[in-house]
């Protein structure tokens, strides 16, 4: 796993192995929930999910390893059905937790997407440049 302090330089950043990002994001996820949990009644479901996804697509915003990205996502989608929807840690498939649990995914791959278009370089122009009178 590799964070970018900048994105631009995503590339020359150091690796850090794919199990610490793994865990790093996970513990990241586990207090989102808590926070969450503490925050939010337990009615509010859909206010839960969104705190999970603002989490996520943080994390995936910051990571540049895709493996780290989609495992941590699996990890808090399942915390969220697990013990925020359902509360006991049950993960359960017939009460529609999962269908809130794809707001998580949804922001985690906004956050993924925004990382990877902000390491696109920068466009250059050959010519045409404002006040140049070739370009009027």
């Amino acid at each position: 796993m590799a964070i970018a302090q900048n994105p631009r330089a995503a590339r020359n950043v150091s690796q850090i192995p794919a199990g610490i990002g793994v865990a790093v994001g996970w513990a990241v996820m586990i207090g989102v929930a808590m926070v969450a949990a503490v925050l939010l009644p337990p009615e509010e479901v859909h206010g839960r999910a969104v705190l999970m996804a603002v989490a996520a697509g943080a994390f995936a915003a910051l990571v540049t390893d895709p493996k780290v990205i989609v495992a941590v996502t699996a990890l808090g989608a399942a915390t969220f059905v697990g013990f925020l929807a359902n509360q006991y840690g049950d993960l359960t498939l017939g009460d529609g937790a999962w269908s809130n649990a794809v707001v998580i995914v949804v922001g985690a791959v906004l956050g993924a997407g925004c990382r990877y278009v902000s390491t696109f370089p920068e466009r250059r122009t050959t010519g045409g440049q404002k006040g140049d009178e070739r370009a009027k």
